[in-house]
């Protein structure tokens, strides 16, 4: 391990110790990352800038996910986790220097005179992104009143540190969460903390259960919504081809199988399924499957014979 991941793994550790709840209930990606568990998002480059624009603004600074399931909206958030992970490794504090500079001519006179106490967000590279699990949270709350108040601990956390950003995979579960006849849901409790700026999150959810959200325009008027599409083309090809690398390197398999070639054949067997969660199932169980059998190559026709199961048309005969 390098010296700057070394200090990066210090700093997160530290955000993790002062943010007890949040690192209760939650995965802190950042430090997944530097442990390399999390997987590479490929031909996402686009989706990540937009991503970190919008995290990046003053209001409004929360993002909803929207696409149909297994698109890739979390390996999307991992990406975005990485990516700011390798920012913090090598990071120099060089445009604090420049931003003095501005500040010295005179620059920004009339803003620094508005709200001369107003301290400045981190820079994006020192957020760390937490994947937090409502499964978790809601858990263990036996009496009434324990999940507002694991609620309120998480948003004060968040509060005193604005360089902490929440992921909420099925964030339309806010909605139904902790709500009862006499109890309002989770989301009526961030509301407030969302609409004053306290709080960063990243929502995922999909089309169907959007409406969940939309349905509370309030809620929903402080997300902004990026519809994330399944790669397809061109894009599709390659990645298929980076991820049959990558699964083989993770089960030491040797194949002389081609991603692009599988995942035509997935696009006609399985039409209805997503990439690429559809060509993930084919290849990882293929590949789990020789690593059972105590095999250490595969070639298409293990692909093809998984291909088909999954698809219904296997021959009874084999």
């Amino acid at each position: 391990m390098t010296h700057g991941e070394m200090r990066a793994v210090a700093y997160y550790q530290q955000v993790d110790r002062e943010c007890p709840t949040i690192a209760q209930y939650s995965r802190n990606l950042n430090l997944i990352c530097l442990d390399g568990l999390l997987d590479p998002c490929y031909h996402r480059e686009e989706d990540i800038k937009q991503i970190q624009k919008i995290l990046l603004r003053k209001h409004k600074a929360n993002i909803l996910l929207t696409g149909v399931a297994g698109c890739g909206k979390t390996a999307l958030v991992e990406g975005t986790a990485a990516q700011l992970t390798r920012r913090k490794v090598d990071y120099e504090r060089s445009r604090d220097r420049q931003w003095d500079d501005i500040r010295g001519d005179g620059a920004c006179d009339g803003a620094e005179a508005e709200d001369p106490e107003a301290p400045p967000r981190p820079p994006l590279c020192d957020c760390v992104i937490y994947d937090l699990s409502l499964t978790a949270l809601v858990g263990g709350t036996k009496y009434r009143g324990d999940l507002e108040e694991r609620l309120q601990k998480i948003l004060d956390e968040c509060k005193a540190h604005p360089n902490v950003i929440l992921f909420i995979d099925e964030v339309h579960r806010l909605t139904t969460v902790g709500k009862s006849d006499a109890s309002e849901s989770s989301a009526q409790a961030l509301k407030p903390a969302l609409a004053r700026n306290e709080i960063r999150v990243i929502g995922a959810t999909t089309e169907d259960e959007k409406i969940f959200i939309t349905r509370d325009k309030a809620l929903c008027r402080r997300f902004c919504e990026i519809v994330v599409a399944p790669l397809s083309g061109e894009a599709a090809r390659e990645t298929a081809g980076l991820i049959m690398n990558d699964y083989c390197r993770y089960h030491r398999i040797i194949t002389d199988a081609s991603g692009e070639e599988l995942w035509q054949m997935v696009q006609q067997l399985l039409p209805g399924s997503v990439f690429p969660d559809n060509l993930i199932n084919v290849i990882d169980e293929t590949l789990a499957g020789a690593v059972f059998d105590g095999r250490f190559a595969v070639g298409m026709m293990q692909f093809r014979q998984v291909l088909d199961r999954l698809a219904g048309t296997e021959n009874p005969a084999n």
